[in-house]
């Protein structure tokens, strides 16, 4: 059976940190900012398996400015192999 993963997280930051915390997410190979308001970013996390998906998370967790991060939807899409 493959898999792949999307998550989705909500990254919380004072407003002047976005930009630095915008470049940081573009240099991040399956990750993709859909939105930044105010410091509130939404970003897309994908990968083929959870760990990757988990190793992203957690690297956007502890960048530079983030002041929170949440998980907010997890999808594990299948497709199994006969």
């Amino acid at each position: 059976m493959n898999e792949y993963h999307i998550c989705g997280v909500l990254l919380m930051s004072r407003p002047e940190h976005g930009p630095v915390i915008e470049r940081a997410l573009k240099a991040m190979a399956g990750t993709e900012l859909h939105a930044n308001e105010g410091g509130r970013m939404v970003v897309t996390v994908e990968g083929a398996e959870y760990v990757q998906c988990a190793d992203a998370i957690t690297r956007l967790a502890t960048l530079d400015g983030v002041a929170s991060s949440s998980l907010v939807f997890h999808q594990i899409d299948t497709e199994d192999l006969l």
